[in-house]
C-alpha cells in the first residue's frame, strides 16, 4: 500500500506544480508563448534527468547504496521548502522593478525554476521508475508496469483538479504552501520505503539469467531495435498530442479549458495500455485509427467548416486511436523488469524530442501545422516496424498464428499509408492549385502560432482580415474609398472610439495601446498625436505594415514597442519614465487565452501610473465565453475609479457585436452627452464585482 501512495502522490505533485510555477512568473516575464515554451522545456528536461538518474542509480549493485544516495537527496530537497521564487533576483531584472529582460528571458526563467523547484521536481520525476525498479526485486510479477498506469491516473487527477478546485479556492501563495506540505508528505512516505528497503535482506541484486532473457525476447541483437522503437513511439505520441491540440485551438473558436481534453485523452491511453495489455487489441484500434486518420487529413484542410462539436469529436477520436496504437505497441515492446528504467528513460527521451521538434524545428521549417499529417504517416510506419519485430520474435518462438496475423495487419497498414498519402496530395493540390477558392493572402508561423491574412467577401465587398487561430485581430476594406474607415471592433461609436474622439479637441495627445492587431486604431490619430503600440508578436507588426495601410496612412506619429505590454510598461516606469498617456487601450485578449497578468489589481495600478490624472483606460472585453465586465468593474472600484460599459450592436455592415469598458475619473468625459448616449447598462449576469491579483486569479469566475 505504501508504494501505491508514493507513486500516486509523486505524479499528482508533478502535474500540480507546473501551472503554479508558470502562473507565478507571468508578471515577471509576461504571457508570451516563449515563456510557456521555456517552462515546458524545463519540466521536460528535468523529467528526462529524473529518469536518467533513476536508471543510473539502479545500476549500482548494492541496494543499500541506492537507498542512502536517494535518502540524502530527499533530505536536501527539504531545504527549499516552501517553494517560491523567494529572494532570487534576476540579473536582467536588477533596477527594473523586478521585471526581466523579455528579449532573452530563457536563461532567467531556467535560473528561477532550477533554484526554486529544481531539486524537488527532479526527485519527483525519478520516483516512478525508481520505485517500480525497487519493487521488481521483490518478485511481484507485472505489478511494476501497472504502477505506471496508477502514476498517469495521479497526473490526470492533478490536471483536472487544478483549474476546477485548487485555482478557484486558493491564492498562489497558499497553493505553494499546500504543495510544499504535500511534498513533505511525499518525502516522509518514500523515506519509510527507503528504511524498509535498507533493512531488507535483499542486498545483493540478482542478475537475470540468460534463459529468462531469451524467453522474453530480449537478446542483445534485438535491444537496439527495441530502443529505437521506444523512443520513436513516444516521440510520435507527443507530436500527435501537441499538433492535435494546436489544430483544435486553431480551428475551433476559443472554448475555455479546451486544451485540457487532448491531454486527458493522452494520459488516458497510458492508463489503459499499462493497466492491462488485454485492453489494446491491435485489429480494433488499428481499424479505428485507419478510419480516423483519413478524417484527420480532411480536417487538416477544411476542419473549420465543421461544427464545433463535430470537430471536437473527430479530433478526439484521432488522438485517442493514434495514441492507443503508439502506447499499445510500447507496452507490447516493454522489456522485463531488469531493463525497466532503461525503458522509461528512452520513453522520456522520446517525449522530450517530440516536444522539442514541434516547439523548435517544426515552426521553423513548416508554414502550417504539417507535423500533424506527418505524425499520422509516422504511426503507420512505426506500426509496421512493430509488426515486423513481432514476426521475428514469433518465428523464434514458432508461433505461427501470430505470424499470419502480423502479415495481414502489415499489409493493411501499408495499403492504408499509401492511400492516405495519395489522399493528402489530392487535397493539397485541390486547395492550393485546384478549383477550391483559397482566400489566404499570406501566413506566418512562429512561437506564437500561425497568423493568416485572408480576403473575405461580405455583402459584396471584400475585406482583409488578420486572423490568429479563429480570432480576427483587425479588418480593412479593400475598397479604396473605404480603406481609411475603421472596422469591426474598432469602428465609430464603439467604446474605444468614444475615448479617442473625446480628446480630439486637444492637440498632441498621447495614446498607449497594448495589442497592435492590424493597426486599426492608428486611423484615429491626428497630426501631432503620439500613438505607442505594445505588441508581443513581431509577426503581427510585420503583417500590419505590409498587408494593411492603417499604420502607413496614420496622421500622427506611430511607435511600436515589441514585448509584453505589462513588462514593457514596468521597465519604463523603473527607468523613471512615466508616459502621461491621455488614453491607454488594453486589447490583448482572445477566448480563454486571456492573459491573467494583464487583468490584476497590480497591473491596473501600473496602467494608471502611466496615465494622466484624467486619463482613460479603455479595455476591450468582447468575448463569446468569458464575461470580463464583472472583473474590470471590480478592479475599477478597487482603485476608486468610475467605469462605463459600451456595447455596440452588430448591423448589416458589421457582423461583430463589440463591448468595451472605459475606466476613468475624468468628469468632463463622464458627463459628456454623446458619451452618455452610447453608454450601455451593465450586463445582467454581473452579480458581483470580481478582483484578481497577481496572487489570485480564477478563470471559472468569469465564465459566462
Amino acid at each position: 500500500m505504501l508504494y501505491l501512495v508514493i507513486i500516486f502522490l509523486s505524479a499528482f505533485l508533478l502535474f500540480q506544480v507546473q501551472p503554479i510555477i508558470a502562473k507565478l512568473i507571468l508578471p515577471l516575464f509576461g504571457g508570451g508563448a516563449a515563456i510557456w515554451t521555456a517552462c515546458l522545456l524545463f519540466f521536460q528536461a528535468f523529467l528526462l534527468l529524473g529518469y536518467l538518474y533513476a536508471h543510473c542509480l539502479t545500476q549500482l549493485k548494492d541496494l543499500r547504496t541506492q537507498v542512502i544516495i536517494h535518502s540524502v537527496l530527499l533530505i536536501l530537497s527539504l531545504s527549499v521548502l516552501p517553494i517560491a521564487l523567494g529572494e532570487l533576483k534576476l540579473s536582467s531584472a536588477q533596477g527594473t522593478g523586478g521585471a526581466a529582460d523579455v528579449s532573452s528571458p530563457l536563461f532567467d526563467i531556467l535560473w528561477l525554476l532550477v533554484f526554486s523547484v529544481g531539486l524537488p521536481y527532479f526527485l519527483l520525476s525519478s520516483t516512478g521508475p525508481l520505485v517500480q525498479r525497487w519493487l521488481s526485486y521483490m518478485d511481484i510479477g507485472s505489478l511494476p508496469y501497472k504502477l505506471y498506469s496508477l502514476s498517469n491516473t495521479g497526473s490526470l487527477l492533478a490536471l483536472l483538479s487544478y483549474p476546477f478546485i485548487f485555482e478557484p479556492q486558493f491564492s498562489l501563495h497558499n497553493q505553494l504552501l499546500y504543495w510544499s506540505l504535500g511534498y513533505g508528505l511525499f518525502v516522509f512516505t518514500i523515506s519509510l520505503l527507503c528504511l524498509r528497503l535498507f533493512k531488507s535482506p535483499i542486498i545483493s541484486l540478482r542478475k537475470p539469467s540468460l534463459s529468462k532473457q531469451v524467453e522474453q525476447g530480449e537478446k542483445a541483437e534485438n535491444l537496439r531495435f527495441d530502443v529505437l522503437l521506444w523512443i520513436s513511439l513516444s516521440a510520435v505520441g507527443v507530436i500527435l498530442l501537441v499538433s492535435i491540440t494546436n489544430a483544435m485551438t486553431q480551428n475551433i473558436p476559443p472554448v475555455p479549458f479546451l486544451w485540457i481534453l487532448p491531454l486527458c485523452l493522452y494520459l488516458l491511453t497510458f492508463i489503459i495500455c499499462f493497466h492491462s495489455p488485454k485492453w489494446y487489441v491491435r485489429w480494433y484500434w488499428f481499424a479505428l485509427f485507419a478510419i480516423s486518420s483519413f478524417a484527420g487529413i480532411l480536417m487538416f484542410f477544411i476542419g473549420s467548416q465543421f461544427s464545433i462539436v463535430t470537430q471536437i469529436v473527430i479530433y478526439s477520436l484521432i488522438l485517442l486511436s493514434s495514441c492507443m496504437v503508439c502506447h499499445g505497441e510500447l507496452v507490447k515492446l516493454k522489456p522485463n523488469t531488469e531493463r525497466l528504467t532503461l525503458f522509461y528513460l528512452n520513453m522520456s527521451l522520446g517525449g522530450f524530442l517530440g516536444s522539442a521538434f514541434v516547439a523548435f524545428i517544426a515552426q521553423k521549417i513548416f508554414s502550417q501545422f504539417y507535423e500533424f499529417p506527418l505524425a499520422l504517416f509516422s504511426v503507420y510506419v512505426l506500426f509496421s516496424l512493430c509488426l515486423y519485430l513481432t514476426r521475428s520474435k514469433a518465428i523464434t518462438k514458432e508461433k505461427t498464428s501470430k505470424i499470419s496475423s502480423s502479415y495481414l495487419l502489415n499489409g493493411a497498414s501499408i495499403v492504408s499509408l499509401v492511400s492516405l498519402i495519395f489522399f493528402f496530395n489530392y487535397l493539397n493540390t485541390l486547395f492550393t492549385n485546384g478549383t477550391v477558392v483559397n482566400s489566404t493572402v499570406a501566413s506566418s508561423r512562429n512561437f506564437y502560432g500561425i497568423l493568416t491574412i485572408k480576403d473575405v467577401e461580405v455583402n459584396g465587398k471584400v475585406e482583409r482580415r488578420l486572423i490568429d487561430g479563429s480570432t480576427s485581430h483587425g479588418t480593412q476594406s479593400q475598397n479604396a474609398e473605404l480603406e481609411h474607415i475603421p472596422m469591426s471592433y474598432y469602428r465609430a461609436d464603439t467604446g474605444v472610439a468614444l475615448a479617442l474622439e473625446h480628446l480630439f479637441p486637444m492637440m498632441n495627445i498621447r495614446v498607449g495601446l497594448i495589442g497592435l492587431g492590424a493597426g486599426t486604431l492608428a486611423v484615429y490619430s491626428r497630426a501631432g498625436d503620439q500613438y505607442t503600440f505594445y505588441e508581443l508578436n513581431p509577426a503581427v507588426e510585420a503583417m500590419a505594415w505590409r498587408y494593411f495601410s492603417y499604420l502607413e496612412d496614420s496622421k500622427g506619429d506611430i511607435d511600436i514597442i515589441l514585448g509584453d505590454g505589462r513588462v514593457s510598461l514596468t521597465n519604463e516606469l523603473a527607468s523613471g519614465k512615466t508616459n502621461d498617456y491621455q488614453v491607454l487601450v488594453l486589447d490583448a485578449f482572445s477566448g480563454d487565452s486571456v492573459p491573467a497578468h494583464l487583468l490584476t489589481i497590480e497591473a491596473f495600478e501600473l496602467y494608471f501610473k502611466h496615465l494622466e490624472d484624467d486619463g482613460i483606460l479603455a479595455i476591450h472585453v468582447s468575448n463569446s465565453h468569458l464575461d470580463l465586465t464583472s472583473l474590470t468593474r471590480g478592479l475599477a472600484a478597487s482603485l476608486n475609479k468610475s467605469s462605463l460599459y459600451v456595447q455596440t450592436e452588430a448591423d448589416v455592415d458589421e457582423v461583430n457585436q463589440t463591448q468595451w469598458v472605459l475606466i476613468t475619473n475624468n468628469a468632463s468625459f463622464l458627463n459628456n452627452a454623446r458619451v452618455k448616449s452610447f453608454t450601455s447598462p451593465w450586463p445582467n449576469t454581473m452579480d458581483e464585482n470580481i478582483v484578481w491579483t497577481d496572487d489570485y486569479s480564477n478563470l471559472l469566475s468569469v465564465l459566462k
